[in-house]
């Protein structure tokens, strides 16, 4: 299996379209790896907790849009880092996406240990419920 991990900049100069944009293309240039994988909360910065309320959107919201036309342009496994997410009926959630290489949702799992003790994800995220597998042969 050859996997392809991104280390992605974020600049607070830069939107988060564009940010979404520029990291498409970077997981297009890995076509011919197996799994690409992104890092945790890239869209609006791991520590960007002021953001994360704001900055929220729904599981299939413009990131899920963006990445899995990626992952299917790539013909790649796209674990898609996480995003803020927005449930309509209940907390924010950092969730991770994960695409099979036809740009299918192959799964969505809510981060259960949040990071923080008094600040930061603990108190601004709710606790996932279950562990999530994605079988990739």
């Amino acid at each position: 299996m050859r996997a392809s991990l991104l280390q992605i900049a974020v600049d607070e100069g830069e939107s988060i379209d564009s940010r979404r944009e520029r990291v498409a293309s970077l997981v297009r240039e890995q076509a011919g790896a197996d799994l690409v994988v992104l890092p945790e909360l890239w869209t609006t910065g791991a520590f960007a907790f002021e953001s994360f309320s704001a900055e929220a959107e729904p599981l299939e919201g413009p990131t899920y849009d963006v990445m899995a036309k990626a992952a299917s342009d790539a013909g790649v496994w796209l674990h898609a880092g996480s995003i803020p997410e927005r449930d309509p009926e209940g907390p924010l959630y950092n969730t991770s996406l994960v695409f099979s290489p036809a740009g299918e949702l192959a799964a969505a799992y809510r981060k259960i240990h949040r990071f923080g003790f008094d600040k930061g994800e603990a108190v601004l995220m709710g606790a996932g419920a279950e562990l999530v597998t994605v079988p990739v042969a």
